[in-house]
């Protein structure tokens, strides 16, 4: 990178604002202007949005008063954490995460007036071992350092500049906020970037654990926006944009299940799940509809006998499968009756989702789905694996027995890639809904 494109005619970086601006640039950051005040960063890869690949890049407003904090912490080491979104000082020892408010009333205000045990003390804050951090002057900012019984030490206080620069989502609204948000801080003995991240984990996912039990305190760590799946197909091409008295008289309560899948964006294993508790919901009368249609051909046929035991019998059994059925087996019943076949065709021909349903797809421990497939119909396919992800997410037993087939959790790979199964059980969800006020 040459001088003229980290300076600025009105703003001209000196020499050490300029090396940070190098080091920061093997991050594949670029300078975009220069103020008196602030840098103008381009966002980093890993923070870039998979539906923004094609919008203007985000840009993150640095202060320059920290450029020669930023230009140490480079100097010294770090890398970005491999999965969270954060940093790893390896050569320092320390892993830096960003807390995300879980929106909880009060939190921010509980960890303001929180405070550590007395007379705690550690090499960090004896030696001055901390890192720096960002801090605007008359802003009294968390600062809360926690030393540990052992090497491992953990600190809740703003972003360090390096991590900032890393994990800043770029707003020019930034520029104008009291802080730049909190991150926790694990400073530990070890100096292997792998071994420290188990560790950081480890001792991160306890701390939120207990300042949620113990203070009230609600914070979550995030991963990196770039690795959370493209929601892009959720902007899938509407019918019209006439609006209408509705024409459908649903019930309260399925039309809340449906529009609070749509606010769940955070956690797609919830809106999964919303949609599913509407196919839930109308399991049992797929199945006495079967089996009273069923019934009904049996009566309707001219050799039945109703004085036959066999005939009787075979009355009997049809009600006594349908009251024994398994849910998996309901959930079929309930695709076949109530979802359109046309309409599952449709989905898996349009777009580029096939491969994410099949054996090479990101959700694991699943079945998969292959419209060419002429043992298994669409319908018992599409049943099958709606049914797995289910189970994937509601049973988390802590068992060898479903060793090979983990829970989904809310905040993994997996739950970031599972929109194209969302959207498949939201049109499961809407031909359900339609069948049951189709008047037939």
């Amino acid at each position: 990178m040459s001088d003229e494109e980290i300076t600025s005619p009105d703003d001209e970086l000196d020499d050490r604002e300029q090396d940070a601006i190098r080091l920061i640039s093997k991050f594949k950051i670029s300078l975009h202007d220069t103020s008196q005040d602030f840098v103008a960063l381009s966002a980093f890869e890993k923070m870039t949005s998979p539906r923004e690949v094609n919008r203007s890049p985000s840009t993150v407003y640095f202060p320059r008063t920290f450029l020669p904090d930023l230009h140490d912490q480079l100097q010294s080491g770090i890398i970005p954490h491999s999965t969270l979104r954060g940093i790893v000082g390896h050569s320092a020892g320390y892993v830096e995460l960003v807390l995300q408010d879980s929106r909880l009333m009060g939190s921010s205000i509980r960890l303001r007036r929180a405070s550590t045990a007395p007379g705690a003390t550690c090499s960090h804050i004896e030696e001055g071992g901390r890192i720096p951090t960002l801090q605007k002057e008359d802003y009294i900012s968390i600062d809360l350092h926690i030393p540990g019984t052992g090497a491992t030490c953990l600190e809740i206080s703003p972003a360090s500049p390096a991590c900032y620069a890393l994990t800043s989502y770029g707003s020019y609204a930034l520029r104008e906020r009291n802080s730049f948000g909190l991150t926790v801080k694990v400073y530990m003995a070890s100096n292997n970037a792998d071994q420290m991240e188990v560790i950081a984990g480890k001792a991160v996912a306890s701390l939120l654990y207990e300042l949620n039990i113990r203070n009230g305190i609600q914070y979550r760590i995030d991963r990196w926006l770039a690795t959370r799946g493209d929601r892009s197909i959720l902007q899938r091409k509407v019918a019209t944009s006439i609006i209408r008295f509705p024409e459908i008289s649903i019930k309260p309560d399925m039309a809340t299940l449906f529009g609070f899948a749509a606010s769940t964006l955070d956690n797609p294993p919830l809106a999964f799940l919303s949609y599913y508790q509407i196919l839930e919901h109308n399991l049992a009368s797929a199945v006495k509809r079967r089996a009273l249609g069923k019934i009904g051909k049996e009566l309707a046929d001219p050799l039945f006998n109703r004085s036959s035991r066999d005939d009787l019998l075979r009355i009997f059994m049809i009600g006594e499968r349908s009251t024994h059925m398994s849910e998996s087996a309901q959930l079929r019943t309930l695709i076949d009756e109530c979802v359109r076949p046309e309409s599952l065709v449709d989905f898996f021909a349009a777009g580029d989702q096939l491969s994410h349903f099949g054996k090479k797809g990101p959700i694991v421990g699943v079945e998969t789905i292959n419209p060419s497939n002429t043992q298994i119909s669409l319908a018992a396919q599409v049943a099958d694996r709606i049914y797995g992800i289910r189970n994937r997410i509601v049973h988390a037993k802590d068992d060898p027995r479903y060793g090979e087939v983990p829970t989904l959790l809310p905040e993994s790979h997996e739950a970031d890639a599972l929109w194209p199964d969302i959207m498949l059980a939201r049109l499961l969800a809407t031909e359900v809904i339609l069948d049951g006020h189709s008047g037939v």
